[in-house]
């Protein structure tokens, strides 16, 4: 179901989540009372650690960023 946000902020979408039921519980806890704003925030958090990898993964599979940093850097150097 989606609800629409009065504030002003984005529109919110209600769903169903299934996790053991421990980490349930640490996830309640942790999140004050507000057990959807913390996933929310672990989520995007996730989203960005995942993102931060795949341009690491990326970085490393092209050596010409490396090739081009060197050839920067003995430019620098003989100026």
């Amino acid at each position: 179901m989606t609800t629409p946000n009065t504030s002003g902020g984005a529109t919110r979408e209600r769903t169903s989540i299934t996790m053991e039921k421990d980490l349930m519980r640490r996830a309640k806890l942790a999140g004050g009372g507000n057990l959807s704003a913390y996933v929310e925030k672990a989520v995007r958090q996730s989203l960005i650690n995942d993102s931060m990898i795949e341009v690491a993964r990326i970085k490393a599979a092209d050596p010409m960023d490396d090739v081009l940093e060197a050839a920067e850097a003995d430019a620098e150097a003989a100026a």
